[in-house]
């Protein structure tokens, strides 16, 4: 409970209400003590008590929806509660506003509803439909300022996240009021409404979209029958447990091969589905199992909740999780499904509960199925070579900030001006938690299992073409590495001058460390787009990939939760050097440098100027 609140009296005669009770979640838990505790989940708030003979106090306020105070101190199946225990109960239950002194109203007010309708009223937003196939390089130049070949966009944008923009055949995008990037999502009339449904959502600030749930109900069946057609094309002998259980990361991988699937129909170069021509019953399951998909990556990623790939759960702990944890919200509204079609959901994802008196369905694009699960296995394996390349970059960000904070200086001398700009990108860092030491060495291990087991899930793999992310993320101290330590120890020598000798090599030999590691990740990334385009029947650039496209994604994400900044914008901005990185090497540039006469050594790349 809060200790910042108001303080209340309460009187014995008074009439209390409990206005959210069906909010309320509640469990029994064991302290490692041994100690039974009762614990309410309300929103995001947590009641616990400890009190053994308070517990049949906090199961009758689960049940009530008002009463009068002085009654509750008979909410035990003992010797009523002495008044002034009470009265200290419920007045921190006023002051936390689980139980108010004023009736409910049926009516959904929300400021924070009314705030995104005043946002959504003034946003900018294209007026015709923009979509990555074929138009890939203007789309992105339009949203980063750069183009970017097709053959790049896995690479770059996550597969789970390609399908968003795209038009289904009743106009609606498939990432709905999600859709990603922002700056693709056209104004359409959406119907909302207060969420009635028991548990964390209940009437919750955020309502749930009421056209998205229409169009759901009038696919469910079909879409029951395409989920059970995917997984199918999914299961591999392990993936259920003998007990009947998952293992947590293939419910992960599951998901994002059920997103696969139509993204696949969208995004190959023979037939593809036109932009606004998408089966409802896909974009339809696509928008349920996002949420799946998110569920399962929060709690790999948590390393509170212990849970790696192998972790084992079942539908139903699924279910409850789900609620329990507020996975149901969002700041845009909150899920709209019934709770027992989310029940009948996970149980057909995960157990392949059969649609009810109904033969198994077939569908005009099974032949897209196995071809769309390898689509998500390799989006898979792309999502943990970037994602993990983004862990060890804030490691090197640490470090950098490290010598920076180790320096005495005065106010607006460089070093003072680059630790304000350090400072302010870890702020950045901070929702994803990647400043901490902690949640990188879980979140690299959790990579190194998905990675591995998406290699193993495409329907072509081999066992000797086995690739280990440990490998790829092993520094080789090179000739390249060497020349690029150096090259990178003169530039920070020169701007920090002779007197910073020592921080000079720290932030150099940190940043040459780093760009070893991005050299490889981004020949990792290649190969598995080369890949990716094969599958699809396109043609793979012709060009080698490089830092500047990958780090399009961090341009993608600006303004939204989770962007992280990008370590070799420090360079560009506090240093003057730009720097381009490849798997062929490392090339360092001074901002704004003219080019350099034929024959002369630039001091940046330590090469021989020629002319063309």
């Amino acid at each position: 409970m809060s200790q910042d609140s108001v303080p209340v009296s309460v009187d014995p005669h008074e009439t209390l209400y409990v206005p959210l009770r069906r909010r309320f979640i509640k469990e029994y838990l064991t302290t490692p003590e041994g100690v039974l505790e009762l614990h309410i989940y309300y929103g995001t708030r947590e009641i616990s008590i400890e009190e053994q003979d308070l517990h049949s106090f906090g199961e009758q306020l689960c049940l009530e929806d008002s009463f009068m105070a002085g009654n509750a101190t008979k909410w035990t199946t003992g010797e009523p509660y002495p008044w002034e225990r009470v009265k200290e109960l419920l007045e921190a239950l006023l002051e936390e506003g689980v139980v108010t002194r004023e009736a409910p109203t049926l009516a959904f007010e929300s400021e924070s509803h009314r705030k995104y309708l005043a946002m959504e009223a003034k946003r900018v937003a294209p007026t015709e439909p923009l979509w990555w196939n074929p138009d890939a390089p203007e789309v992105m130049r339009m949203l980063t300022g750069r183009p970017l070949e097709l053959g790049f966009l896995e690479a770059v944008l996550p597969v789970y996240r390609i399908a968003h923009p795209a038009l289904d055949t009743e106009g609606r995008h498939i990432g709905e009021s999600n859709t990603f990037p922002e700056q693709l999502r056209m104004k359409m009339d959406t119907e909302f409404k207060a969420c009635h449904f028991a548990g964390s959502r209940y009437r919750n600030n955020a309502p749930m979209n009421v056209t998205a749930l229409k169009s759901m109900m009038r696919h469910w069946k079909p879409m029951m029958h395409a989920v059970r057609a995917v997984r199918q094309a999914f299961l591999r002998p392990d993936t259920v447990l003998p007990d009947g259980r998952w293992r947590m990361g293939d419910l992960h991988a599951a998901a994002c091969a059920v997103l696969a699937v139509p993204s696949y129909m969208l995004m190959r170069a023979n037939d593809p589905v036109p932009n606004g021509q998408l089966d409802p019953v896909l974009s339809n399951i696509y928008r349920v199992t996002d949420g799946v998909r998110m569920v399962a990556a929060y709690m790999l990623f948590l390393p509170e909740e212990p849970l790696t790939y192998d972790s084992p759960i079942s539908s139903a702990e699924l279910l409850y999780v789900t609620d329990r944890d507020n996975h149901y919200l969002s700041n845009r509204g909150v899920c709209a499904g019934p709770p027992n079609l989310v029940d009948e959901y996970f149980q057909t994802l995960m157990d392949g509960r059969p649609v009810a008196n109904e033969e198994p369905m077939s569908f005009s694009w099974e032949k897209d199925i196995v071809p769309g699960v390898d689509y998500g296995q390799l989006g898979l394996q792309l999502y943990s070579l970037q994602f993990n390349l983004w862990s060890y970059m804030c490691r090197a960000y640490e470090q950098v900030r490290a010598v920076a904070e180790s320096v005495t200086s005065t106010e607006g001398d460089f070093w003072s001006g680059l630790r304000a700009r350090l400072k302010k990108d870890f702020e950045m860092m901070r929702p994803t938690r990647l400043h901490t030491a902690t949640q990188r060495d879980w979140a690299e291990a959790r990579y190194v299992e998905m990675f591995d087991r998406a290699q193993r899930g495409v329907s072509t793999f081999k066992e000797e073409s086995l690739v280990h992310l440990k490998d790829i993320f092993t520094p080789v101290h090179d000739a390249v590495y060497e020349e690029t330590r150096k090259r990178l120890r003169m530039v920070v020598r020169a701007k920090v001058g002779d007197g910073f000798g020592t921080q000079a090599e720290a932030i150099a030999d940190a940043v040459a460390e780093y760009l070893t590691l991005e050299r490889s990740a981004l020949l990792a990334l290649e190969n598995v787009q080369r890949e990716t385009n094969a599958l699809l029947e396109r043609p793979h650039p012709e060009r080698r990939f490089t830092n500047k496209d990958l780090s399009l994604h961090h341009r993608m994400r600006a303004g939204t939760v989770g962007v992280l900044p990008y370590l070799l914008d420090v360079f560009q901005d506090e240093f003057g050097v730009d720097i381009d990185n490849s798997p062929e090497g490392t090339k360092l540039t001074r901002v704004g440098a003219p080019p350099a006469a034929a024959g002369a050594v630039c001091p940046f790349t330590g090469r021989t100027a020629s002319v063309a």
